[in-house]
C-alpha cells in the first residue's frame, strides 16, 4: 500500500495545514490550505520594572484567565473526561474529545515540545474511551482520531517529542495503539501500514528502551522495509547499544545476513559516528567491539572516532590498543588524533607545537593536514579535564599553526570560560565572537550552563540585557531549558521584582520537568516567600504563583509558608494560606493536626479574633482531624490572647474531659487565660492549689505564668509575695527575668512604678541587672524588651 506520508502530506504536516480523510482508506486524500500560523505576541505584563525576558500570565495572578499555551491545547476536555470517569459523571461529547485529541497532536507537529506523565495518561484515557465509542462516532469524529493521517501524525509527534523518563512507558503504549490500528484490517487486508510509519515506529521503540519490539517489527515487515536508507537495523542496534546489551548486539550483527543486510565496515563506521556524535561513549564502545562482516577490521575513521571519544571520557587504557593499531608514525590522516593522544599523556601547548614541528620536518604534509577540527579537539580535551589555562594556551596555537578559528572554536572558548566561572571573558566572547542564535541551536547544554552562571553572578542591568539576548532565540524556538537554568532565572527575576517575566518563564516549562526538577524551582519560590526582607505584597504575589504552579506541594511546606506570614505579622494572609490547604481536593494536602496547632499558635501571637473564629469553625467541620490536647491547647491559648477567657475556660474543661487529658502546657495556658478573666486572681490561686495537691511538678516557666496572671490582674501584694516565696514553693529562686515578667504583665504604669520601687529595695542586684535591658513604651506603659514567657502549644 502506498504511504499516506507522501511529500504533499509531509509538507502539509510541516505547515500545520489540516488534512482530511474519509473513513475509507482508498479514498483520495483531500486537504485545504489555511493561512500560515503566526507566532502570538505575549501580552503586556504588570509588575515588570525592566525589560521583560519572555504563560502563568501575571493576569492569572490578578484574577484574569491565562492564555492557553500551544503545549496545553486539547488537554482541558481530556481532563474533564478523566474527572468524569473518576466520579462517574457524564463524559464530554465525542465531538469535543475527538477534536481535542486531534488538536493536541496537530499543534505539536511543528514544535513537538515534551510530554510528561500527566499528559501521557490523559492521551491514553482518551484513546481508550474513543476506541470504546468507535461504532457511535460520526465520520468527522472518526477521522479526527482513527484515520490514517491522524494515526501517522500521532506516531510522528510521539517520535519527535522530548519524552520524560517517567512518561516513557505510557507514551510507548499510546504509540502501540496507533501502530496496531494502522495494522488492523479495515477491509483491505491486515498490515497495510506504510513504510514511513513503520520506520517512525521502529525508531520510537528503539530510542525509548524497547529495541526488542522494534527488532520484531522489522522481522515482521522485512520485505516492506528492505532497501530503506538508513537501514532500520542500525536504529535497532543503536537501541541495544544504549541499553549496553552486548549479547543482543553481537547476535543481531551475526544474523543480519539472514535479513539481507550486512553489518560491514561502512555500517559499523556509520553507527559509531552516530553514537559518538550523540556523546554516547559506552554505546559506541559496545558497537566497536561487535564483529564486522567478513571479519573486517574497523575503518581508520571509526578508530579515530572512538579514540577521541575514549580520551574525552578518560578511557585511555581501553583506547590504547586501538591507537597502537593505527599506522606507525603520524600521517596526514592520523596527525590530529596523535596530537590529542599526546595531550592526554600530559603534553602542554608548547610541547605539542614542538611535536608538530618535528613531525612536519619528516613529513611536510602534516602541518597542512592539521585542521581547525583538530585544534578544537585539543581545546575540548582541556575542557574535559577542567584546565582553563591549558585551553587558553591551546587557543593561541591557532596563529602558530596558521589555522583560522571557526564558530566551534569560539564556542569551546566560551565553554571553557563558563566552566571556570569567568563572567568577564564569557561576556566578551558573547559580544565579539559567539552568536546567541548559533549557541542556542548548536550547543544547548552550554547555553543552559552559561545562563545559570550569569544569573548567579553579580546583577546589573547590562548583564541582564546580555542574558535576555541569550534567551531570545531559545524562547523563539521553544527550546527546553534545564531545571537548573530555569531555577537560576527564576531566582534572578524574583529578586528583580520581574514577577510577570517569572510567571511567563515557568508556566510552559514546569510541566516538562520531573519531580526533582520541579523541586528545584519550588525551593526558589519558597525561599523568596519566606525571605523577611521582601515586601508583603511582593511575597503574596509569588505565593499566588506558587499555589498555581505547585498544587501537589505537601502540607509540611505549606505550613511553613503559613507560619512565615504569621512571622510577618500578617495573620490575615496566613489564614488565607491555611484556608487554601483546607479547600484542597486531595485529602493528603489538607491540614494535619500539626497545621491546626501552628495556625492557632500564630493567631494567638497576633491576637487575631476574626480569623480565630474562622479557623475554629473549619476545625469543627473537619472530620478527618482528631482533636488532641495540642490542638485544644492552641484554641485555649488563642482565645485567651484574643481576650475571650470564658471560651478559653470552656476549651480547658473540654481538655479535662478528653481521653488524653491536659498537658503541662495546658496548665501554663490556663494562667494566660486568668490574665484577662474577670475572676482571674481567684481562678489562678485555685489552680495553683490543685496543682500542688495533685503533686504535679511546678517548674520555673509554669510558676512564672502564675506570677504573670497576678501581675495582669494588678495584684501587687499577691504577686510580690509569690516572688518572695518562689524558692520555697518550687525550689529555685527568682531571677531578673521573673521580676521583668511581673513588671511587663502589670496593666498600668502606676503598678509598674510600684514594682520597680519594691524590686530596688527587695532585690537590688536583680533589678540592677534588669535595668540594663531596654524599655519600650506601650499602651500599658513601659515594658522590658525581649522579656517573655511565651507558652506555645
Amino acid at each position: 500500500m502506498q504511504s499516506h506520508l507522501s511529500r504533499r502530506i509531509i509538507r502539509a504536516i510541516i505547515n500545520n495545514e489540516p488534512l482530511r480523510f474519509s473513513r475509507c482508506r482508498r479514498t483520495q486524500l483531500l486537504h485545504t490550505i489555511s493561512p500560515a500560523r503566526v507566532r502570538p505576541t505575549l501580552p503586556n505584563l504588570n509588575n515588570v520594572t525592566r525589560r521583560n525576558l519572555f504563560a502563568f500570565n501575571i493576569s492569572a495572578l490578578e484574577g484574569g484567565g491565562p492564555q492557553v499555551l500551544a503545549s496545553e491545547k486539547g488537554l482541558k476536555p481530556m481532563v474533564d473526561l478523566k474527572r468524569s470517569l473518576e466520579d462517574r459523571s457524564r463524559a464530554p461529547p465525542n465531538f469535543t474529545l475527538a477534536r481535542a485529541f486531534q488538536i493536541f497532536f496537530s499543534t505539536r507537529v511543528e514544535t513537538p515540545g515534551s510530554i510528561n506523565l500527566f499528559q501521557a495518561r490523559l492521551l491514553s484515557i482518551t484513546w481508550k474511551h474513543m476506541k470504546a465509542q468507535q461504532e457511535e462516532l460520526t465520520d468527522k469524529e472518526w477521522d479526527s482520531v482513527f484515520s490514517v493521517e491522524s494515526l501517522e501524525r500521532m506516531l510522528f509527534v510521539l517520535s519527535e517529542v522530548d519524552c520524560l523518563p517517567e512518561a516513557r512507558d505510557t507514551v510507548l503504549k499510546i504509540a502501540r495503539f496507533a501502530y496496531l490500528e494502522l495494522c488492523a484490517d479495515h477491509g483491505f487486508g491486515p498490515n497495510t501500514i506504510s513504510r514511513p510509519a513503520l520506520l517512525i515506529y521502529v525508531n520510537l521503540l528503539s530510542m525509548n528502551g524497547n529495541p526488542e519490539e522494534a527488532r520484531q517489527v522489522i522481522i515482521n515487515f522485512g520485505g516492506q522495509l528492505r532497501g530503506a536508507k538508513p537501514s532500520p537495523w542500525l536504529t535497532v542496534l543503536k537501541g541495544f547499544a544504549l541499553k549496553d546489551d552486548r549479547r543482543q548486539l553481537r547476535k543481531i550483527t551475526q544474523e543480519l545476513d539472514q535479513h539481507g543486510v550486512k553489518f560491514d565496515q561502512s555500517s559499523h563506521e556509520e553507527l559509531i559516528e552516530i553514537l559518538v556524535n550523540n556523546v554516547l561513549f559506552k554505546a559506541a564502545q559496545t558497537v566497536y567491539e561487535c564483529p564486522i562482516a567478513g571479519n573486517a577490521e574497523p575503518s581508520i575513521t571509526a578508530k579515530i572516532a572512538v579514540i577521541k571519544s575514549a580520551i574525552l571520557n578518560k578511557e585511555l587504557q581501553w583506547a590504547t590498543p586501538i591507537f597502537e593499531s593505527l599506522p606507525r608514525g603520524p600521517t596526514a590522516e592520523t596527525a590530529g588524533i596523535a596530537l590529542l593522544w599526546e595531550a592526554s599523556r600530559g603534553s602542554n601547548a608548547s610541547v605539542l607545537d614542538e611535536k608538530v614541528k618535528s613531525w612536519s620536518a619528516k613529513n611536510p604534509q602534516i602541518k597542512n593536514a592539521i585542521t581547525v577540527a583538530d585544534l578544537n579537539a585539543l581545546i575540548e580535551y582541556a575542557i574535559s579535564v577542567q584546565d582553563a589555562q591549558l585551553a587558553i594556551e591551546l587557543e593561541a596555537l591557532a596563529e602558530k599553526w596558521e589555522i583560522i578559528p571557526n564558530e566551534q572554536t569560539y564556542m569551546l572558548q566560551l565553554e571553557s570560560a563558563t566552566n571556570s566561572k569567568d563572567v568577564k571573558r564569557s561576556v566578551k566572547l558573547l559580544e565579539s565572537e559567539v552568536d546567541p542564535n548559533i549557541l542556542a541551536s548548536d550547543n544547548l547544554p552550554l547555553a543552559n550552563r552559561l545562563i545559570t552562571m550569569l544569573c548567579a553572578s553579580k546583577q546589573s542591568d547590562a548583564l541582564f540585557e546580555r542574558i535576555s539576548a541569550l534567551l531570545d532565540p531559545l524562547f523563539q524556538d521553544n527550546v527546553r531549558l534545564e531545571p537548573q537554568t530555569v531555577t537560576a532565572l527564576t531566582r534572578m527575576l524574583l529578586y528583580r521584582q520581574d514577577f510577570g517575566a517569572a510567571s511567563e518563564l515557568l508556566r510552559p516549562r514546569l510541566g516538562t520537568f520531573d519531580s526533582e526538577g520541579k523541586s528545584l524551582v519550588r525551593a526558589v519560590l519558597v525561599e523568596f516567600i519566606m525571605d523577611p526582607s521582601q515586601k508583603d505584597d511582593h511575597v503574596w504575589t509569588i505565593y499566588e504563583l506558587f499555589k498555581m504552579a505547585f498544587p501537589e506541594t505537601g502540607v509540611s511546606t505549606r505550613t511553613d509558608l503559613m507560619c512565615s506570614f504569621f512571622d510577618r505579622n500578617r495573620s490575615d494572609l496566613a489564614a488565607l494560606v491555611f484556608g487554601h490547604m483546607r479547600q484542597a481536593e486531595d485529602p493528603t494536602r489538607r491540614p494535619k493536626p500539626d497545621t491546626y496547632a501552628r495556625c492557632l499558635q500564630g493567631i494567638a501571637r497576633a491576637a487575631d479574633s476574626t480569623n480565630l473564629e474562622l479557623v475554629h469553625n473549619m476545625l469543627k467541620l473537619d472530620l478527618e482531624v482528631e482533636l488532641n490536647t495540642r490542638i485544644l491547647n492552641g484554641l485555649m491559648l488563642a482565645y485567651a490572647r484574643c481576650e475571650m477567657p470564658e471560651k478559653s475556660m470552656d476549651i480547658f474543661r473540654e481538655i479535662l474531659q478528653s481521653d488524653e487529658g491536659p498537658s503541662h502546657k495546658t496548665l501554663a495556658i490556663f494562667f494566660k487565660a486568668c490574665e484577662v478573666h474577670n475572676d482571674g486572681t481567684h481562678e489562678a490561686i485555685k489552680m495553683l492549689k490543685k496543682i500542688k495537691k495533685l503533686d504535679i511538678e511546678i517548674d520555673r516557666r509554669l510558676y512564672s505564668s502564675f506570677i504573670e496572671a497576678l501581675g495582669a490582674q494588678a495584684e501587687f501584694e499577691l504577686g510580690t509575695e509569690a516572688i518572695d516565696n518562689m524558692e520555697s514553693e518550687i525550689g529555685v529562686p527568682p531571677t531578673s527575668t521573673t521580676i521583668g515578667l511581673f513588671y511587663n504583665a502589670s496593666p498600668a504604669q502606676y503598678w509598674k512604678d510600684k514594682i520597680e520601687a519594691w524590686a530596688r529595695k527587695q532585690y537590688p542586684d536583680l533589678w540592677a541587672h534588669l535595668s540594663k535591658t531596654k524599655r519600650v513604651d506601650s499602651d500599658d506603659g513601659f515594658k522590658f524588651e525581649g522579656i517573655t514567657n511565651e507558652t506555645w502549644v
